[in-house]
């Protein structure tokens, strides 16, 4: 009687290795997936982050738009010089900086002329300059006239400390942008707003292309790949990674000059201060908010500050998540029309979209603390892209292992 091993064809023999090599195939595809979808999450909380850094947006509907407007352009055009510049403004100091840069205090007006511009920066009271060893920023087309305008002040003995009309010219500083330029910066749809949103984008996206290539490089040598077809997928990763920061970072600016935008942000805003306000119940919860908040902001802060700086930054999020999530899942509901995609397979990737860009978000905040402890800017980015690799990992993961328990 012959065995049973003998009795077997060559097909038979290799069905068992088909079969593995079937299910190692489409596990590969499941972790891919599961990394873009990650990668997106940690691309979601790195915009939100950039634009919470370099955009006073619920500053742009007042009347002075253009002035704030302005200091967000005048800063990032300082940042993009390699300068360091710290928004001290935003604490809305009386006669304090707007901003540092390098160690120079640079204090910005931009009216509708420069007898405007110049004059807003001297007490209606006295008549004297109020911004003493600051330096003056104006629109960029109102420049020569602002400084014959200050050699003029400096004549009358209205810059106190200052004696000769020819430091006009250095205490005047001109603007990176005009006064028109300032104005339609604050507005929704215009080449100027969007050219801003581009370049406040530009390092994030950037440094997020970076670390997904990485990341998927890394991976797809795990797997077997050759280091041509690594790079290759890299490159794709990168590019999309990269390419959604942006898009998703852009859409969202853009967004929030909306009214419809600005209520989405005003909802964002209660439901973050009664999370961040239950967190801080206990005294656990608060130590870690003021800790989290304290290196984000890069400076100690408590109380109600870090409260805030937590809640702004969750306000933000909320936005440009869902900004991420309608770009996610359009093309699943096209899917779906069409016949291609089940209901179930919707809904999951739907709230595994979901969980893992709010599981990001919060990977990212914890990264980006701990990386600003220990490498300020570039370690804010790194820890945080990564912090959201990490969160948008375990809940997109996690959020999708359950739907899949009521789906079978």
């Amino acid at each position: 009687m012959q065995g049973v091993g003998s009795m077997m064809t060559g097909s038979d023999r290799e069905r068992p290795a088909k079969v593995q090599l079937l299910n190692r195939t489409e596990m590969q595809k499941k972790n891919k997936k599961a990394m873009g979808s990650a990668q997106c999450a940690a691309a979601t909380a790195s915009s939100a982050q950039s634009t919470q850094k370099n955009m006073q947006y619920a500053q742009y509907r007042n009347r002075q738009r253009h002035g704030w407007a302005a200091e967000d352009a005048n800063a990032m055009a300082d940042r993009l010089k390699g300068k360091r510049v710290d928004q001290v403004g935003r604490d809305n100091s009386a006669n304090g900086a707007d901003r540092i840069v390098n160690g120079v205090k640079i204090q910005t007006k931009y009216c509708k002329t420069a007898s405007e511009s110049v004059g807003a920066a001297f007490s209606k009271e006295t008549g004297t300059y109020r911004y003493e060893g600051m330096k003056l920023e104006v629109p960029k087309d109102q420049y020569e006239d602002a400084v014959k305008i200050m050699a003029e002040k400096i004549r009358q003995g209205k810059v106190p400390g200052v004696s000769n009309p020819d430091a006009a010219r250095s205490m005047v500083r001109k603007g990176s942008v005009t006064y028109r330029q300032a104005g339609r910066i604050a507005k929704a749809g215009n080449l100027d707003s969007i050219r801003f949103d581009a370049k406040t984008q530009l390092a994030t996206s950037g440094m997020t292309a970076a670390l997904s290539g990485t990341t998927t490089y890394v991976r797809a040598r795990k797997n077997g790949l050759s280091k041509g077809k690594a790079l290759k997928e890299a490159g794709k990763s990168a590019a999309v990674s990269g390419g959604t920061a942006m898009a998703v970072g852009v859409g969202t600016q853009q967004l929030l000059r909306t009214s419809a935008g600005r209520s989405m942000a005003a909802a964002g805003t209660v439901v973050s201060r009664k999370a961040v306000d239950a967190v801080c119940r206990s005294a656990a919860g608060r130590k870690v908010v003021e800790q989290t908040a304290s290196r984000i902001a890069g400076q100690q802060v408590a109380g109600q500050a870090a409260e805030n700086v937590i809640a702004r930054g969750m306000r933000t999020n909320m936005v440009t998540g869902t900004v991420m999530l309608a770009a996610q899942t359009i093309p699943d509901a096209v899917k779906v029309c069409r016949g291609k995609m089940s209901g179930g397979q919707f809904a999951e990737n739907l709230v595994s979209n979901g969980a893992g860009i709010g599981g990001g978000y919060a990977g990212a905040t914890a990264g980006a603390a701990i990386g600003t402890a220990i490498f300020p800017g570039v370690g804010t980015a790194i820890g945080g892209f990564v912090g959201g690799l990490a969160g948008g990992i375990a809940t997109s993961g996690a959020a999708r292992g359950v739907c899949r328990l009521f789906r079978k």
